[in-house]
Parts: structure tokens; C-alpha cells; sequence
């Protein structure tokens, strides 16, 4: 059985939690500016210190079948290092982005048989 994950339950306790967070906050990417662009069909996020990063649509959970107009509606979470689209009631960490990670671990799964049937096809 899985190991349960374990709150802070004393003052002391979270009072730690956060300054251990204040501590490592220093190491988020923040994106800044998230945009749907129709013409290349991705998310384009512009990070600060001016980083771009484009993710092809169709990679992101939860976006494949989404209408144009719901993908241009982007919120950034977190001071930026969380992206929710309202309307899809969809959401993804940025640390999720940058490391490849696109949804779930079905999700990643899903997107490695559809590369190694594409692998395989060409």
C-alpha cells in the first residue's frame, strides 16, 4: 500500500513548510504571457528574462479537442507558474511543462504509443 502523505499539523510545522517554500520560490519559472497561436497551432508562453517556449497543442491534456477561442483563454495561476483555461477546466503546472510533462502519466503514455506508432509507420 501506498505510503499516505503527511500534513503539517503544528504552527512549528507550517511555519517551516513556508519558509522552506519562500527558500525554493526563487527557483520557479514564471511564465509572464500565455497565448494560443492558431498558426502553428501551439501554446506559446513567454517566460521571464524572455525565454519563448512553443508546446504543439496536441500535446497538452485536455486541450486536443478545444475551440480556438476557448485555447486564447489563458489564466495565469501562481504568480505565473500555473496555466487554467476556464472554459476547458483545465490546468497545468509550469515545472510540468518545462520538463516535458504534459498531463497524466495515462496522458504520457498515450503520447509514447502515438510516437512509436508514428516511429514505425514513417
Amino acid at each position: 500500500m501506498p505510503e499516505l502523505a503527511r500534513m503539517a499539523s503544528t504552527d512549528a510545522e507550517i511555519d517551516a513548510a513556508i519558509e522552506e517554500a519562500r527558500r525554493l520560490e526563487k527557483y520557479d519559472r514564471r511564465v509572464v504571457h500565455a497565448s494560443y497561436s492558431e498558426g502553428t497551432d501551439s501554446i506559446l508562453l513567454l517566460l521571464e528574462k524572455g525565454v519563448t517556449l512553443s508546446i504543439p497543442r496536441r500535446l497538452l491534456q485536455g486541450l486536443s479537442d478545444a475551440s480556438s477561442g476557448d485555447l486564447n483563454q489563458i489564466e495565469l495561476l501562481g504568480r505565473g507558474t500555473g496555466l487554467y483555461w476556464p472554459a476547458l477546466d483545465v490546468a497545468h503546472l509550469v515545472s510540468g511543462l518545462l520538463e516535458g510533462v504534459y498531463g497524466s502519466a495515462k496522458w504520457m503514455e498515450h503520447l509514447d504509443l502515438e510516437s512509436e506508432a508514428s516511429r514505425i509507420s514513417a
